[in-house]
């Protein structure tokens, strides 16, 4: 089956490439293209951009609609792309979004519409893995170089981060009473640090925070950012701001979270503290993510979507869709 596709190339989107290994042929499209008939496929669309051009949308759903085609939709962006014009808000809850609705945050439910379906974001677990390490090796707490780290966008000029930025700032004073130190490292465009080097400090570091997501606006985001599911892979310890969707995808042993700078900081004390108690913790998300939060597992349930989707089709004349 091929998967047409109107977001990354395959060699940038994960998803995409555990859909080629699982023999899928992915091929990338225009947002204005429309697909042409030829052997079986589905389309992989970006239902928030190209509602902006509602005709062309139109044409595009006709052309599925023929050849029997779903339109696929991983809203990733939710709830931010909430913010949409409100009126075009009314345009949105006017469509349909997509034949297979799916979204990071459930939060998208509100504005376009059910059904949904919950699909996390996942690791990437070809770049963010134990690599030479081993979860007995991660045991060694003499082998720590930091104590707190931040590895992430914490450049004020963007907008979306500087509530992230004031936060770790405050954290920082805070924890420097204490003779904590924080340690923040900036993957903002043009950063050197390669992905090896963010493996490495993870793995180094007894606390790996999350804090803030892009997404977080102008509501925080129920969902799981990417950076956890690779701080987990890689057998780090994450300590993440407080998200709806954990108890939907983590096992409640393995999840540890703030609510907010008081807690971040007493339960940070706790932790170094208690060095066998946030590795019990690690450990038991790493197998988590490796088991179900991956990007191949992803492709699975998303094929088996594909397949109901395909059946429910099949049983259906023509002139209802």
């Amino acid at each position: 089956m091929r998967v047409l596709s109107v977001g990354e190339p395959p060699q940038r989107d994960p998803l995409l490439r555990a859909l080629e290994a699982a023999g899928c042929a992915p091929a990338r499209v225009a947002m204005d293209e429309v697909p042409r008939a030829g052997p079986p496929y589905f389309y992989l669309g970006n239902f928030f951009e190209q509602i902006k051009r509602p005709l062309q949308l139109a044409r595009i759903r006709r052309a599925l609609a023929r050849d029997r085609a779903p339109y696929v939709w991983w809203n990733r962006d939710a709830p931010w792309n909430c913010a949409i014009k409100p009126w075009r808000k009314l345009l949105i809850r006017g469509a349909r979004a997509a034949d297979i609705h799916l979204a990071h945050s459930r939060q998208s439910a509100e504005l376009f519409g059910e059904p949904v379906g919950y699909f996390p974001n996942a690791a990437e677990t070809d770049r963010y893995n134990l690599g030479s390490r081993s979860l007995e090796s991660l045991r060694d707490s003499s082998a720590y170089r930091y104590a707190v780290s931040f590895v992430g966008t914490v450049n004020p000029a963007f907008e979306r981060v500087r509530a992230r930025v004031e936060f770790l700032a405050a954290l920082r004073e805070r924890l420097r009473r204490d003779g904590v130190q924080l340690h923040v490292f900036d993957t903002s465009v043009g950063s050197t640090l390669s992905v090896p080097e963010q493996v490495a400090i993870i793995q180094a570091s007894r606390v790996n925070l999350n804090v803030g997501a892009v997404c977080d606006h102008p509501v925080r985001s129920w969902g799981i950012p990417e950076r956890c599911f690779g701080i987990a892979s890689c057998g780090g310890f994450l300590f993440c701001d407080e998200r709806r969707h954990a108890a939907d995808t983590f096992p409640a042993d393995a999840w540890a979270q703030f609510l907010d700078l008081e807690d971040c900081v007493t339960r940070i004390r706790f932790f170094l503290e208690h060095f066998g108690a946030a590795r019990e913790h690690a450990e038991r998300l790493h197998r988590a993510v490796l088991e179900r939060h991956t990007y191949q597992a992803r492709a699975r349930e998303l094929l088996e979507l594909l397949s109901a989707w395909r059946a429910k089709s099949a049983a259906q004349p023509s002139a209802a869709r």
